[in-house]
C-alpha cells in the first residue's frame, strides 16, 4: 500500500490500495474540470521573480557553505577534483571530506514525481528519522502511519490509532533514540507512543493548561531524550520532564499563538519560539524562564516555523508575510525592529486560513522593516490555509546548501541559501491543494512531501524503472 512495485501490482491485487488510487484519480480529474487553465499544477503560476539581496560574503555561514571545510568545494574544475579524490580513494584508501563529497551530491536534486503513498483524508505533517530509516506521517483520519524507508524502501510498518483527538494531529516528532513518537492536537494533553506500535504503551502526558479550549501546536523532544518541549494556543511554552513525569515549566511566552517550537541547540538549555505576535524568540532555561534573552524581529505577520541549522547559531522562520527568514542569534534585533514588527503585525487584517493572500502582502514581503536584523529574506513560495513548514536541506548530501519550503499552491520550492534564489519549483499532476510539511531524507536525494490531496508525495533524483510513476498512472489509465 505505498510505494506501487510494478511486479506487484501484477501478482496481487490491493483491492483497498486500488480504491484509494481510483478516488485520488477522481479527486484530481474534478480538479481538472473545475480549475482554471492558469492555476493548474502542471502548468503552475509563475512564481514571482524578486531581485534578492545575496548573503554577505563577510558572514561566516558564507564561508561555510561556499568553501566547505577544506576549501575544495570552490573549484570550478569539479571534474578534477572528483578524479583525484576517486585517485586518492583507490591508491592511498583515503575518504573523501565532507566538503569533497557534497560538492559533487549537492548537485542531485530530487525532481522526478511519485506517489509514496495513499491516505483516507489531508496529511498535515510528515517527517524522516534522523538516520533516514523511518519516516513518519499523521493523518486528518486520526491515525499516524510509521514507514521503513531504510535501503530505499517506502513500506507501511504499523498504523496507530490515536486518541482525544480533535480536528486533526498538528504536529508529531521521533525521540532521538527513536524508541518513541509524540503527537499534538486539540487536548491538554501530548501523547507518547510506541514506534513498535504496541498499543498498551500510549501514554497522556498532561501539560495542566489553564483553558479547556487548549492546542499544542508544535513538540518535541530535547537531545537527551529527557524533556518534551511544546507551544500552544495560549501563547505558552511548556516544558515536560519524562523522568519526573510532569510539567515542570511553563513560559508566557508571545502575546497571541505561540505557532512553533524547538530546541535551539543539543544541550536543550536554548529554546527558540514564534507565534502570531511575528516575533522568533530565544530563551536560556539557565536565565530567568519569564524573560526571553532577546528577539528576532523584521518579519510583518505571524510565525509558521522554526528550523534550526544545528550549529548552535543560524536558524530559518517561516511567515504568514509569505517569507522564509536566515538568522544568527548572536544578532538579536534592537528594541526598534521589536516595535517595527509589532506594529506591523497590528496592521495585518487577512485571514490565512480561508482569503487569498493580498496584493499589498506579497508585495511587502521583500521590504525589509527599520532594525530587521535578518541575514537574508527567501521568497516566492505561498503561505496560507495552515502553519507552513521549511527546512534546511541535509547536511550529509547537500552541505545545508539550500532551503526548501512547503507551498499552499501545491508544490515544493527550494531557494539557494547563499543567493536567496528559486533553484527548482517541484510539482506533480498529484499535488493540487495544500503542500503542509515536507521531509527531505537525510542521506538520499529523495523528497517527500505531506499533502492536502490525500497523498505522500516523492520526489526522487533518479527516475526508478522499478516503480510505477505519476506519469504510469495518467498515461495509461
Amino acid at each position: 500500500s505505498c510505494l506501487v512495485h510494478k511486479q506487484t501490482m501484477a501478482e496481487e491485487v490491493d483491492y483497498q490500495y486500488l480504491q484509494r488510487l481510483f478516488l485520488q484519480m477522481a479527486r484530481s480529474l474534478r480538479t481538472r474540470i473545475h480549475t482554471p487553465r492558469d492555476n493548474f499544477v502542471d502548468q503552475p503560476r509563475e512564481v514571482e521573480v524578486t531581485n534578492p539581496t545575496p548573503l554577505s560574503p563577510q558572514c561566516e555561514l558564507y564561508s561555510q557553505i561556499k568553501y566547505g571545510r577544506t576549501g575544495w568545494a570552490d573549484k570550478h574544475n569539479t571534474a578534477g577534483g572528483l578524479c583525484q579524490m576517486l585517485a586518492k580513494r583507490q591508491l592511498l584508501n583515503e575518504a573523501p571530506t565532507a566538503g569533497q563529497r557534497t560538492a559533487i551530491t549537492d548537485r542531485m536534486l530530487p525532481e522526478h514525481p511519485c506517489l509514496a503513498d495513499i491516505l483516507p483524508s489531508r496529511v498535515f505533517c510528515g517527517t524522516y528519522a534522523c538516520n533516514g530509516n523511518i519516516f513518519i506521517a499523521a493523518c486528518q483520519d486520526r491515525n499516524i502511519y510509521l514507514y521503513d524507508t531504510s535501503g530505499g524502501r517506502f513500506r507501511r510498518l504499523h498504523t496507530v490509532r490515536t486518541r482525544d483527538v480533535g480536528w486533526s494531529i498538528l504536529d508529531t516528532a521521533l525521540s532521538p533514540d527513536e524508541n518513541w513518537f509524540i503527537y499534538t492536537t486539540w487536548s491538554p494533553f501530548v501523547h507518547l507512543c510506541n514506534v513498535d506500535g504496541d498499543s498498551s504503551k500510549h501514554y497522556s502526558l498532561d501539560l495542566r493548561p489553564d483553558s479547556d479550549n487548549f492546542c499544542a501546536f508544535s513538540a518535541t523532544f530535547s537531545g537527551d531524550n529527557k524533556e518534551i518541549l511544546a507551544s500552544a494556543n495560549d501563547g505558552c511554552l511548556y516544558v515536560y520532564d519524562r523522568e519526573k513525569d510532569m510539567r515542570i515549566l511553563k513560559i508566557d511566552a508571545h502575546e497571541d499563538d505561540a505557532n512553533t517550537v524547538v530546541y535551539g541547540d543539543e544541550s536543550g538549555h536554548v529554546i527558540l519560539s514564534g507565534g502570531d505576535d511575528g516575533m522568533v524568540k530565544v530563551w536560556d532555561k539557565r536565565c530567568d524562564s519569564c524573560s526571553p534573552v532577546g528577539c528576532l524581529a523584521g518579519h510583518k505577520d505571524g510565525i509558521t516555523f522554526i528550523n534550526p541549522r544545528g550549529d548552535g547559531y543560524h536558524l530559518i522562520s517561516n511567515s504568514k508575510d509569505q517569507s522564509i527568514k536566515l538568522w544568527d542569534i548572536r544578532h538579536l534585533s534592537p528594541q526598534e525592529g521589536v516595535a517595527a514588527t509589532r506594529a506591523k503585525v497590528a496592521l495585518q487584517k487577512w485571514d490565512y486560513r480561508m482569503e487569498a493572500v493580498p496584493r499589498r502582502v506579497r508585495k511587502d514581503a521583500t521590504k525589509k522593516l527599520p532594525g530587521d536584523s535578518s541575514l537574508m529574506t527567501y521568497t516566492g513560495h505561498v503561505v496560507q490555509q495552515t502553519l507552513l513548514r521549511c527546512r534546511f536541506s541535509p547536511a550529509f548530501t547537500t552541505g545545508q546548501r539550500y532551503i526548501y519550503a512547503a507551498c499552499a499552491e501545491g508544490r515544493v520550492i527550494i531557494y539557494d541559501l547563499l543567493t536567496g534564489s528559486i533553484v527548482k519549483t517541484l510539482t506533480s499532476p498529484c499535488c493540487r491543494d495544500c503542500i503542509r510539511d515536507v521531509s527531505w531524507h537525510p542521506t538520499e536525494p529523495v523528497l517527500t512531501a505531506s499533502t492536502w490531496d490525500c497523498t505522500l508525495q516523492m520526489w526522487t533524483f533518479r527516475e526508478r524503472e522499478d516503480y510505477i510513476s505519476i506519469g504510469d498512472i495518467y498515461d495509461h489509465p
